[in-house]
């Protein structure tokens, strides 16, 4: 009988080869090269996820206000969709980070990681492609 070393929890098939990958790469990226044009690509996607958190929350904030809104006690359509219009643009530029950051990753690692499991590594894996990126950068 086989049995499946794949996790079964919420990192499904985004297992650790991949973070790992990730780090080399980056870290070899860096070392690679003039270092401060690294360091300055390190830093940029360090912002990109950052500005990707602030957008979540912002995004977070909008949908909730739109929520209370169409909540019988506190009803106004007018004030809800406006919040709603709010998030769906916040969205917006967010998926447009999100894909910015999945091809950075893609380039860093020379397509050692391709554009789907990066998103996927985005999504699920998020706090562990910050951490690698934060490293990186203070290097």
């Amino acid at each position: 009988m086989v049995t499946s070393k794949r996790p079964r929890n919420s990192e499904s098939w985004i297992g650790n080869r991949y973070i790992f990958l990730l780090a080399k790469l980056a870290n070899e990226s860096y070392t690679r090269g003039k270092k401060t044009q690294k360091r300055e690509r390190m830093l940029s996607m360090k912002d990109l996820l950052r500005k990707m958190r602030i957008l979540e929350r912002e995004m977070k904030k909008a949908e909730q206000q739109s929520e209370y809104w169409m909540q019988s006690e506190h009803f106004d359509m007018e004030k809800a969709d406006k919040f709603e219009a709010e998030a769906d643009s916040i969205y917006a530029d967010l998926y447009q980070l999100f894909g910015q950051a999945a091809e950075k990753i893609v380039s860093i690692t020379s397509g050692g990681i391709d554009e789907i499991t990066a998103r996927a590594m985005i999504r699920e894996r998020r706090s562990d492609v910050e951490s690698i990126f934060a490293r990186e950068a203070r290097a």
